[in-house]
């Protein structure tokens, strides 16, 4: 082949090993001297590079890809994935037994996902975690022992899945761009750290991401001369993109335009027929793979459409939108998802894009390129709901223009150097250092947030820290570390665990040797333990015995990622704490209450839990004071300090709870009170305050009493 032919589009004809356009490769792959084509041992070379590269290129991304998605699949559990084993489960068994509409458990649809999912846990674990009913339940899933290990064996597949989807990008990357782009674009998208976090997840996003590019990629190679396989691989790459999630709806629009030829000035007849015939044969192969993946087709195609289409419209409703989210970044948010979630290599490469000359083999397929990008988030911009895992289908072609824009700048460098006679193996070594400097900055990064790929944010836009004030944080990771502290510092299978909220208590309820509840009442000691998530404080999710503004929670652990706090876990064996000490000789622990708003005329139920350090004397007394916000005399009222029995025959060191009932008077005016305790010896004098308890900053401290917090009379 003459070197002319390195930028031209390829045709149909052509050998599919030759099928490349490949800008700027020709001074990086061997050539005769006096440019008249390749001859010999040089000529034999750049035939082989031809028809092998692409596929030996595949290989080496499949390689660099597979390891950091099959390393430690059984770290953590995200929320949605408890779903989707359970809908995977379903699905599975809907196939076993035959009852093919069945196989529709979401309008997302999520088939692809259920299909590998299901693929990779098995036939045994699916049937232990097919639900009871309907309906998935995240309770009943996350109480199965079958969902750990299957979780795990479904990420792996997943993992081989994106491992080989990246391995297809580059090869078509390497048609597109030729190969140094595609190897610098495949491996900052093989070690891209949001890609790889959502690649190692039972989940369906990745699963769009990946089919989406690869259905454009194909659909643009085609377009520019590929093969019949291109076309066929674009078509079933549509099908599974929109078997995967309602956003591929977007490449009913983009294929058709992507498909038609423009070449060239004039309107040709005979290529817009063409045009038309790839069109129309992109579609009936996209419509056959739904329909061959999807059982719930065979079963009711009119029903399986109506709904699906009825989740697209109640997922499309433009009134919650990020656009329209006046407390959050608005239109600013997915370009903020994409300055944090990206990487700094891939800012730098898109800076290359932008510098000249622009070589005319890319100058049709990037912007189309960037069109997707754009058109996408802005898509994205007016969906109900935003969350930075919906901008992912854009990544995999960020990276892949990404790795274009490396290599011009590359060019640009190597052809100013001199001497010139040395310009072809300055481009080889800078394209090898190039690689090798995406591999080890991609490894630091992910190495770096491992195995929580979720926590990454780009440290040129400050890091994790940055993004958690800017981006909704928290899907599950750190859960699992909370739950390991609680396992190793409990000998009881019966611990009892809440967190606010109900959504995370299944996540923490799967990994936790124990129970976990939503956090309900007044009364902390109703549970072992209390669990706090960063997303439960960005919902503003409190339990109603969580009060801090008296007296100060202090956690017993606390789960940093990457940089930033995720979970907090509390011991509340002893209510809500306190920690305070009477005269040296007995400590306030904690304490909890029936209702924080009592009514007048009725009674309050405070239980204060004890624990005296020493024997104590009789006659100790509990003052409870209710102190009228807006000042003046306290209501008080004087008890014993155990009604029930003599605090002097307690267990040194062992906590007692004591509830006291306290009667209302009818004539106590409706408003908020300080609630407070004191003790007093048998004469009623004041036992001093020997040990505070921690309180908020800026709440002073008292000489005998303890403030617990603040109620409201009704």
């Amino acid at each position: 082949m003459a070197s002319g032919a390195m930028n031209r589009a390829p045709t149909a004809t052509d050998p599919v090993g030759a099928q490349f356009i490949a800008p700027a490769v020709g001074a990086a792959l061997p050539r005769m001297a006096d440019g008249r084509g390749e001859a010999g041992t040089a000529g034999t070379a750049r035939r082989a590079v031809w028809r092998y590269g692409p596929l030996l290129l595949a290989l080496l991304l499949v390689l660099a890809a597979l390891p950091p998605r099959l390393l430690e699949t059984d770290r953590f559990v995200t929320t949605d994935e408890l779903f989707w084993i359970g809908r995977s489960a379903a699905f599975g068994r809907a196939i076993e037994t035959g009852q093919l509409g069945q196989t529709f458990q979401a309008g997302h649809p999520g088939v692809t996902t259920m299909w590998t999912a299901w693929i990779g846990m098995g036939s045994e674990y699916a049937r232990e975690l097919a639900p009871s009913r309907r309906e998935v339940s995240r309770r009943e899933v996350s109480q199965s022992s079958a969902f750990l290990p299957a979780l795990a064996s479904a990420r792996r597949a997943f993992g081989v899945v994106t491992a080989l989807g990246v391995g297809l990008l580059g090869l078509l990357a390497w048609r597109l761009f030729g190969p140094w782009p595609a190897l610098l674009g495949g491996l900052l998208l093989a070690l891209d750290p949001f890609f790889l976090a959502h690649s190692r997840l039972a989940h369906i996003d990745a699963s769009l991401a990946l089919w989406m590019s690869i259905a454009l990629m194909a659909g643009l190679y085609r377009w520019r001369g590929g093969g019949w396989w291109s076309l066929g691989l674009c078509g079933v790459a549509t099908g599974l993109a929109l078997l995967s999630k309602s956003p591929a709806l977007l490449l009913l629009g983009l294929m058709p335009i992507a498909l038609q030829p423009r070449r060239g000035r004039g309107l040709d007849p005979k290529a817009l027929r063409a045009g038309l015939r790839d069109t129309a044969i992109w579609a009936a192969v996209s419509v056959l793979t739904v329909i061959v993946v999807w059982p719930a087709v065979w079963a009711a195609p009119g029903e399986t459409l109506d709904r699906f289409l009825g989740f697209v419209r109640d997922n499309a409703n433009p009134d919650h939108a990020a656009v329209t989210d006046d407390e959050g970044a608005g239109l600013l948010f997915y370009p903020l998802v994409l300055l944090f979630r990206s990487t700094p290599l891939t800012w730098l490469g898109l800076l290359g894009l932008l510098l000249p000359p622009w070589r005319r083999g890319n100058r049709s397929a990037v912007p189309l390129l960037v069109l997707f990008v754009v058109g996408f988030g802005a898509a994205m911009s007016v969906a109900a709901k935003g969350f930075d895992r919906y901008l992912l289908p854009i990544f995999p072609v960020v990276d892949l223009l990404a790795g274009l824009g490396l290599w011009r700048i590359i060019v640009l460098i190597a052809g100013r150097a001199r001497p010139a006679e040395h310009a072809e193996r300055r481009l080889r070594m800078a394209g090898l250092a190039a690689g090798a400097a995406i591999v080890v900055a991609g490894g630091w990064w992910v190495v770096g947030a491992w195995p929580y790929e979720l926590t990454y944010a780009n440290p040129l836009m400050g890091g994790n820290q940055a993004a958690h004030r800017a981006i909704a944080s928290g899907w599950g990771e750190g859960l699992d570390e909370a739950a390991r502290y609680l396992n190793e510092h409990t000998t009881s299978s019966r611990l009892r665990a809440a967190m606010p909220g109900e959504i995370y208590t299944t996540v923490l309820d799967s990994q936790l040797n124990g129970t976990v509840a939503p956090a309900e009442g007044f009364d902390a000691g109703a549970y072992d333990a209390l669990v706090v998530y960063v997303r439960n404080l960005q919902l503003g999710e409190r339990p109603p015995f969580f009060d801090e503004e008296l007296l100060a929670w202090v956690p017993d652990e606390t789960v940093v990622l990457n940089g930033v706090p995720y979970a907090w876990v509390y011991s509340t064996r002893a209510g809500a704490p306190v920690g305070a000490v009477f005269g040296d000789i007995l400590a306030l622990d904690g304490y909890g209450m029936d209702t924080a708003m009592p009514r007048i005329g009725r009674r309050l139920e405070l239980r204060l839990r004890w624990r005296p350090l020493q024997p104590l004397p009789k006659g100790l007394g509990a003052v409870i004071e209710l102190r009228p916000a807006r000042g003046g005399q306290p209501y008080t009222l004087t008890l014993p300090l155990a009604p029930a029995d003599e605090p002097s025959t307690w267990i040194a060191e062992e906590r007692t709870p004591v509830t006291y009932q306290l009667p209302l008077d009818p004539g106590l005016p409706a408003e908020s009170y300080v609630l407070a305790v004191r003790v007093v010896d048998a004469d009623g004098e004041r036992l001093p305050l020997t040990t505070q308890p921690r309180r908020p900053e800026g709440v002073a401290s008292e000489r005998d009493a303890v403030p617990l917090r603040r109620i409201q009379a009704r």
